[in-house]
């Protein structure tokens, strides 16, 4: 009877062990999935499927292409270019001033302006020559250089675009970096509580504000040469030879030739007097070193 009970309590421990394998094993085959039979050897089970993913393959899944008769997407936006445009011109003219008058006319129609200019009367070999430097804006320069070819006969003329685009945003980046540090050191120098913390943020400061000023003077520059073409304008004379001499008629005429003759001559003496003025002091030396001698020797007669 004591047999019978023992073998039935081992029964019911056995049973209840093979109940308990049974349920973790169903849970181990839902946890992992379906099997692949055409897996390689030591990967018998695959990951369980997640989003993103194709068949629980850790793949992404393709995306889905566009629905039917729908129209393509927009290719995105380029970043607009910076593009600086020169020109150089060189015009024969008959009289250069008077054309470097009218150009400076036609650049202030255009809102433009005069940089610089310089002017060459000529020689008896050489021809007359004036230059300007235009600044014209960019949207109108093709224009002004059609006016311009107008004013005489054109013998040379150039147009050149350069894309500073890298160079701008370049700039940009270094700009941004630097107000990032000044705002740094500002708020540093606003909780420093040590005199030494604080006069080394000063100091950096100042050094990070002045890089910062000269990037910023840089950007406005080159903001200034994208915004307004740059025109090298030369105008040369016709002929060889400087101005026409002057005409001297009638009596008043031959009196203001004989002023200009005087004025002349006097021009002259005042140059001639400067030109020996040196010499007239080293002969003054001499002279006295030869007077100092001469009183010594004849001190020293009997």
């Amino acid at each position: 009877m004591a047999r019978l009970v023992i073998m039935n309590r081992v029964s019911s421990r056995l049973l209840t062990l093979g109940t308990a394998g049974f349920a973790v094993l169903g849970v181990l085959t839902a946890c992992a999935g379906p099997y692949d039979n055409n897996a390689p050897q030591g990967a018998g089970m695959t990951t369980a499927p997640v989003a993103g993913m194709k068949d629980g393959i850790t793949a992404p899944m393709p995306e889905s292409g566009p629905a039917p008769g729908a129209p393509p997407p927009a290719p995105p936006a380029e970043l607009p270019r910076d593009v600086v445009k020169t020109a150089s011109m060189t015009i024969t003219v008959a009289n250069t001033s008077e054309a470097a008058d009218k150009a400076a006319v036609l650049v202030e129609k255009a809102d433009g302006r005069v940089d610089s200019r310089s002017e060459d009367a000529g020689s008896a070999g050489g021809f007359a020559r004036t230059s300007e430097v235009l600044r014209v804006p960019v949207a109108k320069l093709d224009g002004v250089v059609r006016d311009l070819k107008a004013l005489g006969k054109v013998q040379t003329a150039e147009t050149k675009s350069e894309d500073v685009t890298a160079q701008r945003v370049d700039i940009d980046a270094r700009i941004k970096a630097l107000q990032t540090s000044v705002d740094r050191l500002l708020g540093i120098m606003r909780d420093a509580k040590d005199p030494d913390a604080l006069i080394n943020a000063e100091s950096a400061l100042s050094q990070r504000q002045a890089d910062l000023d000269s990037l910023r003077a840089q950007r406005d520059q080159l903001g200034d040469r994208i915004q307004y073409s740059t025109i090298d304008l030369s105008f040369v004379a016709e002929q060889i030879g400087g101005p026409a001499p002057k005409q001297y008629d009638g009596f008043t005429g031959q009196i203001e030739r004989g002023w200009d003759g005087l004025v002349s001559v006097v021009g002259n003496a005042v140059l001639l007097f400067g030109l020996l003025l040196p010499w007239l002091g080293v002969l003054v030396v001499v002279a006295g070193i030869l007077y100092v001698i001469a009183r010594l020797a004849r001190s020293r007669r009997p």
